[in-house]
């Protein structure tokens, strides 16, 4: 039993609550004896008492006839009864065995304990009961009831049978550990047999089904299968560790495996061939005993390996052989992610290596040859070019009428053979190279405001790396597409932008679209625009499109400026200082910008302060502009009333002009207080009647530790903003910008913005260069949009009009019965009906053209949208005026199928025309599944589309 230690202890646990339960039965039995007969004590008490108050004034005799009655034959009494007179009278009787009372002693009894009638009271005591009875005669009796013994009468059953019904549950218990114990055993011996022999396949235990209990039988029959499966995993692992032995070690490329630190815990035969690392005890080696990087960086990366999370493949080189190697790393991660080490491959470059350097050494070679062949070049086309033309000027004058036939043949001969090598001379020495940049243009309809998004997409990782903040900003009176080259035009604006984020430590880097027209360009501008290309006047191209790319950077200083306006408004045949050339294009990189712009016919503007920023403005002509709006106009934005608090002035600068173009009431502040608040509370109050309030906030305003705002403003550009705004603050009613004159601390302000966003009533929309997951969760829960920096401003209308959708129809509900009655009248009066008008969802512009051109032939108006969320926004906005869609299904953000489910989730009935190219079953049965009503293939064809119309729009 010693062994099976579980055993034992079940045993003496099963003991040792018998034994408990055995003692609180005999100590609870034992209890009850003593409290019966505590409780007989009380009861003759009490019968004594009733006997004695019977008499009013009992004597000696009477209580000896009450003593003798049979109730108190049993009992160990002493009665002492005390006469008015003070005569006292004692009555004794003890049991056999018990010792006699050998004092005579008045009980002491407490006077609380006394009945209600003050006649009788007594105590209770471990031994005996003690009592006090007074009558009203003045006779007093005092008692000593003794408990009756406990005695133990063995031979009862109570007494004797629990002990028995205890030692038969041992008996009985340990009949059962010594059965389990054979179970154990036979489960042990079991189980040593199978981790002794490798079991084959499955055999049952050989356990007695009538001798073994149901769960020895299940664990002995788990035990079987698990040790059938360890059997097939370890021959399995055997032989696969048979065969990664032999691709490892048998491997022709050096293998090695490294800890997280560098330590080499294993390599192949192939490393230990080539590297022989040493094999002393203890001696642990990393792979920088062995290799080394090419260069400073490779070799920082190799002796800090515990930093990688991704493979890297290195060129590294032998410390002893001298011989180069691609060094591949491949981190090995834990069950957590984290590093755990390295398997590291060598591969043998040294050929390739020598290879490439001997061909860098040719190209060399060769491009030395290239030069002194350019410079020879040069040297023929400057030496033989002069005398070929002045000899062709020489010989072109001479009149033939004055010679003969013979000089005139030779004149000719010589004329001809001159203008021939002049021309094989310009061939071979390339000269017509020089409008070989002209002809590689690709003039076309360039979308400029998609082209402007793209450039923000391209540069926003590097804005927000540096801490700074994006704007991008498109005139609403802007030309959304002119005719220019994309890719030339995407280069100036990208080297633009990369420029001002490099030299910009903080603030803001911005690029502006607008447009401008050649009055309004300054003299210097119309100079530089004649000195490019004297046909491109004022006649010729009458309006420009400017590309302003500012930033708050270093600034430029006044030589620098004017080195770089001398190098921008030289002609490009016209020699520069090359100290100064390599100078500007080291510092800005402005030789590729200003070569574009002078190929796309336009020019480069520079204004700059030290310190405070520069402004590099791109010039473009207006090539068959077209204005397709941006920003598309709605009636729903008349009842809108946007408050923004912004960060930087110049966004609320063309934040002010966006609501002005599109009529949409605004009140823009750059900074806030109390004050503040409370206008803007009487305000909101005000128009609560006839505008939905919604407020634009900006993070980074929100953010910043404190915002100093002095009887002075912080910059120029806020005292230019003050100014010309001050007149319109005096309005509350127009949109305006406003800056507070006092100083606002980060506690104030949070105070202020804090009270803005705890009201529930106004919907609030929160937007920030910093992404939404690193916004705090808590402002996010209070903001009801969230949009990214930098703002899109058809974005923000579609978020606009959606967040103010229920307050506009609560406040516009009467206006639209008034409106419905005068439009029902109008047109009852009117005579001559209006033109259907068709949406066209379409992302490509050649499409949008080819589809309107048809809807104009067939006298439909047309209004487009480039992706289904536009879509959705256009129709929120003109919906009473649209009679049916064109929805193309492959789409950019949201394609036509989602449009369409969005469309008719919103219970919306307009017809909706499916626009795809692949004309499938299966595309028509998923057009028709999310609820379209007809399906066009493309290319359209006139004749399909009226009738497609025809049938939907009466």
């Amino acid at each position: 039993m010693q062994q099976f230690k579980s055993l034992q202890r079940l045993l003496v646990f099963y003991a040792s609550t018998l034994l408990v339960m055995l003692l609180l039965y005999y100590v609870t039995f034992f209890d009850g004896l003593r409290h019966h007969s505590e409780q007989h004590s009380i009861d003759t008490f009490h019968a004594l008492q009733y006997s004695i108050t019977e008499h009013a004034a009992p004597i000696d005799v009477e209580i000896e006839k009450i003593l003798k009655q049979p109730a108190f034959d049993h009992i160990s009494y002493q009665l002492i009864l005390m006469m008015p007179s003070g005569q006292t009278y004692i009555h004794r009787k003890t049991r056999p065995n018990e010792s006699a009372f050998t004092t005579v002693t008045f009980p002491t009894v407490n006077a609380a304990t006394f009945s209600k009638d003050n006649q009788s009271a007594y105590t209770v005591s471990s031994s005996a009961l003690t009592g006090t009875i007074k009558l009203e005669s003045g006779h007093q009796v005092y008692i000593v009831l003794r408990y009756e013994p406990l005695t133990v009468e063995w031979t009862s059953y109570r007494y004797w049978l629990p002990l028995t019904v205890a030692l038969i549950l041992f008996f009985i218990a340990l009949f059962y550990m010594l059965h389990r114990r054979t179970n154990w055993e036979q489960l042990i011996a079991y189980t040593d047999n199978l981790s002794v022999h490798a079991k084959e396949s499955y055999t049952p235990p050989p356990f007695l089904q009538e001798k073994s209990t149901t769960e020895f039988l299940l664990l002995g029959h788990a035990l079987s299968r698990v040790s059938y499966q360890l059997h097939n995993d370890y021959r399995r692992i055997k032989t696969l560790n048979h065969r990664l032995e032999r691709l490892v070690d048998q491997a022709p490329l050096p293998m090695l495996m490294s800890l997280r630190h560098g330590q080499i815990s294993f390599y192949n035969q192939r490393f230990e061939t080539i590297f022989t690392p040493s094999t002393k005890n203890g001696h642990r080696h990393i792979i920088t005993d062995f290799v080394m990087g090419k260069d400073e960086a490779t070799q920082h990366i190799l002796q800090t390996l515990a930093g990688l999370q991704v493979s890297r493949t290195l060129t590294v080189y032998g410390i002893q052989n001298k011989q180069n190697y691609q060094l591949h790393a491949t981190p090995w991660f834990g069950e957590h992610g984290q590093v755990h080490g390295f398997t590291v491959m060598l591969n043998d470059i040294n050929e390739l290596v020598n290879q490439n350097e001997q061909l860098q050494q040719q190209n060399k070679q060769l491009q030395q040859k290239v030069d002194e062949f350019n410079k020879l070049r040069f040297v023929i086309g400057h030496k033989l070019r002069i005398p070929l033309e002045a000899m062709i000027d020489i010989l072109e004058p001479i009149d033939p009428n004055t010679l003969n036939a013979r000089q005139n043949k030779t004149l000719d001969t010589l004329i001809t053979t001159s203008q021939n090598m002049l021309t094989a001379l310009n061939e071979t020495l390339h000269i017509g190279n020089i409008e070989v940049r002209k002809t590689r243009l690709n003039i076309e309809p360039v979308d400029i405001y998609k082209l402007g998004q793209e450039v923000n997409e391209l540069i926003i990782n590097d804005t927000r790396q540096r801490g700074l903040e994006l704007i991008y900003f498109f005139a609403p009176d802007c030309p959304r597409s002119i005719g220019t080259d994309d890719v030339r035009l995407r280069q100036i604006l990208l080297n633009l932008l990369h420029n001002a984020v490099k030299f910009t430590p903080s603030g803001h880097v911005a690029l502006i679209i607008e447009q401008t027209d050649y009055e309004q360009m300054s003299e210097a501008n119309k100079e530089t625009l004649q000195s490019i290309n004297k046909n491109l006047t004022a006649d010729a191209v009458s309006c420009w499109v400017r590309f302003s790319v500012q930033d708050t950077g270093i600034g430029i200083t006044s030589a620098k400026q004017h080195q770089l306006l001398s190098y921008l408004n030289k002609p490009h045949s016209q020699d520069i200082n090359p100290v100064a050339q390599n100078a500007i294009d080291a510092g800005l990189g402005l030789k590729n910008v200003n070569s574009f712009a002078r190929l796309l016919g336009g020019f480069i503007e520079l204004t700059s302060t030290v310190n405070e920023g520069s402004v590099f403005n791109l010039y473009l002509p207006c090539r068959c502009p077209n204005y397709q709006p941006v920003y598309h106009p709605s009636q729903h934005l008349n009842h809108i009333c946007l408050i923004a608090v912004v960060h930087q002035p110049l966004v609320a600068q063309h934040l002010q002009r966006l609501c002005e173009h599109l009529a949409i009431s605004s009140t823009i502040y750059t900074a806030v207080d109390l004050a503040t608040i409370e206008q803007l509370t009487e305000r909101l109050s005000q128009d609560q009647q006839s505008l939905a309030p919604i407020l634009l906030l900006d993070y980074e305003y929100y953010d910043t530790s404190a915002i100093l705002v002095g009887n002075k403003p912080d910059t120029d550009s806020s005292a230019k903003y003050q100014n010309s705004l001050s007149q319109e603050q005096a309005d509350l009613t127009k949109p305006h910008l406003t800056h507070s004159n006092h100083i606002v601390t980060s506690v104030d302000r949070r105070q202020v913005l804090n009270s803005l966003l705890a009201n529930t009533s106004l919907p609030k929309i929160l937007f920030s260069m910093k992404s939404e997951r690193r916004i705090p969760s808590m402002l996010l829960d209070q903001c009801d949009g969230f949009l990214a920096k930098p703002l899109d401003s058809a974005l923000l209308l579609s978020e606009i009009l959606r967040l103010t959708m229920p307050a506009r129809k609560k406040l516009t509900q009467t206006q639209d019965i008034k409106e419905n009655i005068s439009e029902t009248t109008a047109q009852e009066e009117s005579s001559q009906p209006l033109s259907p008008l068709v949406l066209v969802v379409e992302d490509s512009p050649t499409n949008q053209k080819i589809a309107c051109k048809m809807l104009s032939k067939l006298g439909y108006l047309s209004v487009v949208a480039e992706d289904g969320q536009q879509a959705l926004d256009i129709l929120a906005s003109q919906r009473e005026e649209i009679s049916l869609i064109l929805m193309d299904c492959r789409m950019p953000i949201m394609d036509g199928l989602q449009a369409t489910q969005a469309i008719r989730a919103q219970g919306d009935d307009i017809p909706i025309v499916a626009l795809t190219a692949n004309n499938t079953e299966e595309d028509r049965k998923a057009c028709m599944r999310v609820g379209m009503d007809e399906f066009l293939s493309k290319p359209i064809r006139k004749k399909d589309l009226e009738t497609v119309l025809q049938s939907f729009i009466p």
